[in-house]
């Protein structure tokens, strides 16, 4: 080693970038090192251009105008950019061509899901198919976190990729994983397992057979069609061994213990089957070689296509390193080595790293082994540990960063309090604390305990929602740093992180539907109505045949139900219309649609316009900007919107580039298809534009930013171990000059599908072994809760259910001080020291906040060509109609006043009485039952509020009164109607009772108020609109009048006969 390594430990907000500005400046300015002679790799991109430009901006205060402009020369970048410069540098030597083309992430991804769907077609698929079913490694939709074979193969090839291990050397793996996970298993027995098993299926039969079809308990009967559906997989040799272990567990009446117990006995004896031991080995051996072919396909995809990626890179230059004339010329003009983020880097570029550490004169590691949480991305912790401990050996030191300038000093004392303890067994005590250095002074906590309410994930998210509300209006103090003073927090000071994307869509929701503006660093782009309505309009202008893309651009575009277009499309083809031509050619009553319209006049520059060109054609000339921005009168949402317009637009540039790169023509059909990949592979970020909004994101996606104000969810999860799963690991002769020395691919496959108490598995988890994978993932548990406990600022708040304070995450680190009680305003550290802590529980808020009105910060677009001023809505709806004045004709109290118990949600409620009514009139001559009320009033989830018996008094009290009062009526209830208005809208809506006599129809409407009879007034007039729009309707469509008009109010127990005023 050339020179002495110093590595900084950087704890979170110790002012690492800071840090590393510093020592870059000094040492160029004390001419140290030279410009050209320094190599830098940091995480990202932007932490790359920041470095380099701080250390700029400090030259440049100086008057070092010479030094600052040479920074142009210095190697900053990711890990990938700086590889992919040193080997433009040495193309030569490498023979290679200079001009690289390095596909993206996003890119080589697809290219390799391509390689292996390719390998997948090969004959032994059918038996590994079988084997799968087998051994139940099937996706399955009940549990979307279960490992599956494909994902598997993934991790396998990643795993193999960021090992550098040969392709050649992948199948020698599957035999010693088979060897060392089936030394757990019982020997395999020389019995015939499955043959006795079917033999004592057989004989049982008879008898639960005989018990089950003379009216046998429930359970008997599943326990039958359990057997008898095992038996037939056994003759058919298709049963998964998740079955055995079924069959094993379940049992029929009690009555059955002695019949069945050979059954049980047999299948209990799964893990000494032969079978299984040979599917098990058998599987291994077609992944591992699956995954060298996939290897193979990949590289071979890559040469075809001239491109390589970023572990393709790595590789080269890895080896490029042990060339004489390379190393030669590193020796002498390599001056300072730094990374940043030491702790992340993947195996490779960790013996990258070592080597380049070999021909620098200064070489600096900066990193926090206590962030280190990114092994699920194919980072070696343990590898980091084992390289940081031989570090003394090979002559480096170590420098502690030992202040906190992120955190207000009360969080600082708590997270050192937390993880002193928690890291005590592996980490020094000043590696983990900190000393605070902030000292601007707040009023309020720096924690919070909010407690959520609610009986299920959803309620529980609404009172999450109804917290931010809480803290918002409460004016809580944050810091500015801006401005260098206190001012009351916004929604864009406020993270919520999850443990899971499902967890952040949840979350997102719940907020949004309280009126919450979100913003979220998720996929999801080409699921949004913007993207949706933009891809329709290329599809439509890329192929006339497509109807389905029509449909989608006239839901979209004039925001109409389908049942609206649906039954347009109908009538247009009733009428001889050509499919295909449906709002792009007009026939009687059926005028073209303006979108369509655009699209067909377009349609002749389309051999002109290049995929990106033609998506900025449609967006622009078909005026969807304008159309998006109606959908909504709140100007941030429309910005969240144009901006996901605008990441559209560059994902068609992006698939330009993949088309450059791979020397391929780019077409309209190929953006097509390309960007529906992107959205498979979760690869199509929405837009993340500048807005005031609540960031909802993942823990991990949290590390390395900050905010005033963080929320931590899902504490209570468990931890779950990598001991059934893909990972890399080291042999017994680790070598840290030569990290990737002797590196093993471990794969052990969970043999019993869905099934997890098995007694095999119970019995390995207590060894050593398995002990060892669960410390490692107790260890990273800890890891993550310090990255996302260390996010905050001013204010940490930990999110928990009330149906589950605390679990195995929260409880790992051993600190149950930070969960006070209620009334306790402040928590107590180990030391004695008391610091002030909020405790709000929260009860899930009960209905959705309705869309803002427009605030004064509207938000303008230019007028299209086919402006001209205010448009009516297409749909006329009755119940959006303005109060009307009216005139009462006459009151009528019907039965009695139905008591609704306190809480209930009354347009719930309503919907539910409504539905009980419409049933009553499906059979005229058959009375409603009991039961068939309850049935209902369950279904809607208000039979805790509401008797069916009061409701059923209640209709049968209205059927005496509309025979009394209409004798003879013919009566149809829940009628659909649709008309077209003298406007040109369409009035969409549906009665709720209509009675057809001699003289003319009477119209009921009904309604949940719950208003004494001396305030009906009120009702008349707000409904008497919406009536009088119903009435014109019928009229219209029957060509027979409405001669009277009421409003039904079953809750209040009456009716109101009303006339609106002309």
């Amino acid at each position: 080693m050339k020179a002495h390594i110093t590595f900084i430990s950087a704890g979170a907000g110790s002012g690492k970038t800071h840090r590393l500005t510093d020592l870059l400046h000094d040492e160029l300015t004390a001419g140290n090192i030279r410009p050209s002679g320094v190599i830098a790799t940091t995480f990202t991109k932007k932490a790359a251009a920041e470095l380099r430009e701080r250390v700029r901006g400090h030259l440049l205060n100086q008057g070092d105008f010479g030094l600052a402009n040479a920074m142009g020369q210095a190697r900053i970048g990711t890990v990938n950019s700086v590889c992919g410069q040193l080997i433009a540098r040495f193309a030569f030597e490498a023979g290679m061509s200079t001009d690289q083309q390095v596909l993206e992430e996003v890119q080589s991804k697809a290219l390799l899901g391509h390689a292996i769907d390719t390998v997948l077609d090969s004959p032994a698929m059918q038996e590994l198919l079988s084997l799968v079913r087998r051994l139940g490694l099937e996706p399955d939709p009940r549990d979307k976190y279960k490992d599956h074979w494909q994902s598997d193969l993934k991790k396998l090839v990643d795993q193999i990729r960021s090992n550098d291990i040969p392709a050649a050397q992948v199948p020698c793996f599957a035999s010693a994983n088979a060897d060392d996970l089936l030394s757990y298993f019982p020997k395999p027995s020389k019995q015939d397992l499955s043959a006795d098993l079917l033999k004592a299926i057989h004989a049982a039969l008879p008898t639960i057979e005989a018990t089950a079809q003379s009216g046998g308990k429930k359970n008997t009967n599943a326990y039958l069609a359990l057997i008898k559906g095992f038996a037939r997989g056994l003759e058919r040799q298709t049963a998964s061994w998740g079955e055995w272990v079924k069959v094993a567990e379940e049992s029929p009446e009690a009555s059955f213990r002695l019949t069945i117990e050979p059954i049980a006995d047999l299948a209990g004896r799964a893990g000494e089957h032969a079978g299984l031991h040979n599917d098990l080995r058998r599987y291994l051996e077609l992944m591992f070689n699956l995954a060298a072919k996939a290897l193979d396909s990949y590289q071979a995809l890559k040469q075809e296509l001239g491109v390589l990626d970023f572990a393709d890179q790595e590789h080269q230059l890895l080896g490029l390193l042990d060339h004489p004339e390379v190393a030669a010329v590193l020796d002498d003009e390599l001056d300072l080595l730094m990374v940043d983020e030491f702790q992340d880097t993947s195996p490779i570029q960790l013996a990258l790293f070592l080597k380049l550490a070999s021909f620098a004169k200064k070489v600096y590691w900066v990193g926090d082994i206590k962030q280190a949480i990114y092994g699920f991305r194919g980072s070696d912790t343990e590898l980091m540990q084992a390289i940081l401990k031989a570090l003394p050996d090979m002559g480096a030191v170590k420098e502690v960063l030992p202040s906190s300038w992120r955190s207000r000093p009360e969080l600082v004392k708590a997270v050192n309090a937390v993880f002193t303890h928690a890291f005590k067994g592996t980490l020094a005590r000043e590696e983990i604390e900190l000393s605070p250095e902030r000292t601007d002074p707040l009023p309020d906590p720096a924690l919070a305990n909010w407690i959520l309410g609610g009986t299920k994930a959803e309620q529980e998210a609404s009172a999450l929602a109804s917290g931010v509300h809480q803290l918002i209006d409460s004016g809580y103090s944050i810091y500015d740093k801006s401005s260098k003073s206190p001012r009351p927090v916004r929604f864009g000071d406020v993270a919520i992180l999850s443990r899971s994307n499902d967890g952040v869509d949840a979350l997102a929701a719940a907020l949004s539907a309280q009126g919450i503006p979100v913003a979220t660093a998720q996929a999801g782009l080409l699921a949004t109505p913007e993207a949706t309505l933009a891809m329709a309009c290329l599809r439509r202008l890329n192929d006339p045949a497509d109807t389905l893309a029509t449909a989608e651009i006239v839901s979209l575009a004039d925001s109409l139900e389908p049942e609206i277009w649906v039954a347009d499309r109908l009538r247009y083809l009733a009428k001889g219309g050509k499919v295909e031509q449906w709002f792009e050619q007009a026939i009687e009553g059926h005028p073209v649609h303006p979108v369509l319209e655009t699209i067909a006049g377009l349609r002749s520059a389309l051999p002109l316009l290049a995929p990106r060109e033609a998506l900025v054609t449609v967006i622009s000339t078909c005026s969807l900007a304008d159309k998006v921005m109606r959908w909504t009168p709140e100007p941030d949402r429309v910005r969240v919107r144009l901006a996901n317009l605008e990441a559209l637009i560059a994902l068609a540039g992006q698939y330009e580039d993949v088309c450059r790169s791979g020397q391929q023509a780019a077409s309209i059909s190929g953006l097509i298809t390309w960007v529906g990949e992107i959205a498979q592979q979760k690869q199509d970020m929405l837009a993340e534009p500048a807005i005031d909004a609540v960031k909802v994101m993942t823990h991990h996606a949290a590390k390395g930013l900050e905010w005033p104000v963080v929320v931590l969810t899902d504490l209570a999860k468990d931890i779950k171990s990598r001991l059934w799963s893909v990972s890399a690991q080291s042999g017994a002769n680790f070598d840290a000059h030569n990290p990737l020395a002797d590196r093993y691919i471990r794969y052990w496959p969970w043999p019993f599908g869905l099934k997890k108490k098995v007694a095999i598995a119970d019995s390995i988890a207590l060894t050593p072994m398995a002990a060892g994978f669960k410390t490692t993932a107790i260890e990273e548990s800890k890891r993550l809760l310090y990255v996302s406990m260390t996010r905050a600022r001013d204010l940490l708040v930990f999110a928990r259910s009330s149906r589950k304070l605390s679990g195995e995450w929260l409880d790992c680190v051993e600190a149950p001080w930070l969960l006070p009680g209620k009334g306790n305003g402040a928590i107590e550290l180990p030391t004695g020291e008391r610091i002030a802590a909020g405790h709000w529980e929260l009860e899930p808020l009960d209905d959705q906040v309705e869309e803002k009105p427009a605030t004064s910060e509207a938000l303008y677009w230019f007028k299209g060509m086919g402006d001209t001023g205010l448009r009516l809505p297409l749909i006329f709806n009755p119940s959006s109609v303005e109060p009307a004045p009216c005139a009462i004709v006459e009151k009528c109290r019907i039965g009695e006043r139905m008591p609704v118990a306190k809480g209930a949600d009354m347009r719930v409620l309503g919907e539910a009485i409504h539905a009980c009514i419409g049933l009553s009139f499906t059979a005229p001559h058959a009375s409603l039952s009991d039961a068939e009320v309850s049935n209902i009033l369950s279904g809607f989830g208000v039979s805790e509020y509401l008797s069916a018996n009061s409701v059923l008094q209640q209709i049968r009290v209205f059927h005496e009164w509309l025979s009394s009062r209409w004798p003879g009526a013919r009566s149809y209830a829940e009628i659909p109607l649709q008309n077209i208005l003298p406007t040109g809208q369409v009035l969409n809506g549906q009665i709720d009772l209509l009675l057809e006599t001699d003289s003319g129809w009477v119209l009921f409407d009904h309604k949940s108020s719950q208003l004494a009879a001396d305030h009906w007034e009120l009702l008349a007039s707000e409904y008497s609109a919406q009536l009088g729009a119903y009435a014109q309707g019928v009229e219209q469509a029957s060509g027979k009048k409405v001669i009277e008009q009421w409003l039904l109010l079953p809750v209040a127990g009456g009716a109101l006969s009303i006339e609106r005023l002309r």
